[in-house]
């Protein structure tokens, strides 16, 4: 629908499920450039949003209860350094790029593996090998493609909300880079022995972390050494020697 350029830019605006409003004006001054309608362009951002809050929580388990005695929602903060207003929790201020200190990272490791449990969890609960039936609907479904967890498991890491806060997008990053895999299986299984291998969803996650890093904190020095790895990696994918890479695994 639009330029590649601004689509990779639309990406990592959207990859945390969050769009701030200096996020929005990137976006508006890239489509600007290329002549894009502002409403057109505002339409398709709002329904991309809209499609990821459902996927979202389609995934999301049921949230305990919360303290409300110890924790303050949506309050307002002024900035330290400009005096703008904030949305308390804000990892950075919209107007000046200030860094807020003692924000709450949301642990999005534990989340995404709590996910990658519960279907686990359900995949056993639905596939009791006990049960003669449900072996017969495993086998059959494998054979025509109805149940495939590789491609679930890849679905759920790929398309896991990118964190917004700087805390835990550092601590994400940390994670994904010993799991990702540029060159690794697209289907979710090694060749030969059919065996579990989710690394190339994961390269998908960190490079959607990776676009939403330079797109919010391009000048911050910690997250230089992931951007240089990240580069690294990519030219793994290069040429000939990454496509027999990508097509041997």
């Amino acid at each position: 629908m639009f330029s590649k350029e601004l689509e990779e830019i639309l990406d990592a605006a959207l990859a945390d499920g969050v769009l701030t409003d200096k996020e929005r004006l990137v976006l508006h001054k890239r489509g600007q450039a290329e002549g894009v309608d502002p409403d057109e362009l505002d339409i398709v951002i709002d329904g991309r949003l809209a499609k990821m809050k459902r996927q979202e929580d389609w995934l999301r388990p049921a949230p305990p209860p919360l303290n409300l005695t110890n924790q303050k929602l949506g309050n307002v903060v002024k900035c330290p350094s400009c005096g703008a207003q904030a949305i308390g929790g804000s990892a950075v201020c919209s107007e000046c790029g200030y860094t807020f200190s003692n924000v709450a990272a949301t642990r999005s490791v534990e989340r995404l593996q709590e996910k990658l449990d519960e279907f686990n969890r359900r995949q056993e609960e639905r596939f009791d090998k006990r049960s003669i039936s449900s072996a017969l609907v495993h086998f059959f479904g494998k054979a025509y493609g109805i149940d495939n967890p590789f491609k679930s498991k890849m679905d759920i890491i790929s398309t896991f909300p990118v964190p917004n806060t700087r805390a835990d997008l550092l601590d994400f990053l940390t994670m994904l880079q010993a799991r990702a895999n540029s060159t690794g299986p697209q289907d979710g299984k090694r060749k030969g022995s059919g065996e579990e291998d989710l690394s190339y969803a994961y390269w998908l996650l960190y490079t959607n972390c990776i676009n939403k890093a330079k797109l919010s904190f391009s000048k911050d020095k910690d997250f230089g050494p992931y951007f240089s790895m990240y580069d690294e990696e990519l030219q793994k994918t290069k040429g000939i020697l990454g496509y027999l890479r990508r097509t041997l695994k």
